[in-house]
């Protein structure tokens, strides 16, 4: 008499869907579109209008390496990411299907549960530190030449930039790197997140930048905020290990969105 294998009868269930669904390459890319769209259009308004020419670093270091190149041309640095993108979900053999709609509902909903942690963090270290404002910890807030609607535009930029250069390229270079001599699994996935969540942070500090005056020479003010940037550069590098771009680029726009939008409407540091 046959035995059937009822494990092998049973598809997956709804959670294990929506986690494998959710952390796909090519999941993730589309999840984020909109933030890339509304960057981009946010950009190309302000411009014409406001008369604004911000944009992210990120963006802008991606569009002059290209240029050293001899590429060059509007939205360069976005169509490199769409093309890695649609290489890596190729990569990995999955199917190209569109997800379920309840798919990004829960995207969503979990991209803002997990940009808790790091803004909870971001305010632990402004009441510890009561000179510090929580503009300073956003990287601009709203204070300064930068308008709220500007750092509206600059938070989602900055979500989907800096997921795709220092969680996607930085890490992924530096494990390939790590596995090359080596190292072992477990440990190569540790000391690549340690050392891009340093470039990481340490970004935000370049001469000439917007934070020029939170230089090293103004260590009372640098070293908390560089260190909660390490901090939210080694968990926003686990989001993306074990969720994928989709979930670390949407919590990493949700916590910039949560402290510029609290900034106006209610302001924190007066608190």
């Amino acid at each position: 008499m046959e035995v059937l294998d009822l494990e092998d009868t049973r598809g997956p269930g709804a959670y294990q869907s929506y986690m494998e669904a959710s952390s796909a390459p090519l999941t993730g890319f589309l999840f984020a579109l909109p933030l890339f769209i509304v960057y981009h259009a946010g950009l190309w308004w302000l411009n014409t209008f406001a008369g604004l020419r911000w944009a992210n670093a990120i963006d802008i270091a991606i569009a002059d390496t290209l240029g050293l190149l001899g590429m060059a041309g509007p939205l360069l640095s976005f169509l490199l990411v769409i093309i890695i993108f649609l290489v890596m979900h190729a990569m990995t053999g999955r199917p190209w299907h569109w997800p379920p709609a309840y798919t990004w509902l829960l995207m969503v909903l979990e991209s803002l549960v997990m940009a808790l942690p790091v803004f909870l963090l971001s305010r632990l270290v402004v009441r510890l530190l009561t000179y510090l404002p929580l503009s300073a910890i956003n990287g601009g807030g709203t204070g300064g030449d930068i308008s709220w609607r500007a750092n509206l535009v600059l938070s989602c930029g900055a979500g989907v930039y800096e997921e795709f250069f220092f969680r996607l390229l930085i890490m992924g270079i530096f494990t390939a790197i790590l596995g090359g001599l080596g190292i072992r699994s477990g440990w190569k996935f540790v000391v690549a997140a340690i050392l891009q969540a340093i470039l990481f942070a340490a970004s935000h500090h370049l001469p000439g930048g917007p934070e020029e005056i939170l230089s090293f020479a103004h260590a009372r003010e640098t070293i908390p905020v560089f260190a909660f940037r390490f901090m939210a550069g080694i968990y926003f590098a686990f989001l993306y290990i074990e969720r994928g771009f989709g979930i670390a680029a949407g919590a990493h726009a949700g916590y910039d969105l949560m402290v510029v939008l609290l900034e106006v409407f209610a302001p924190l540091d007066a608190a």
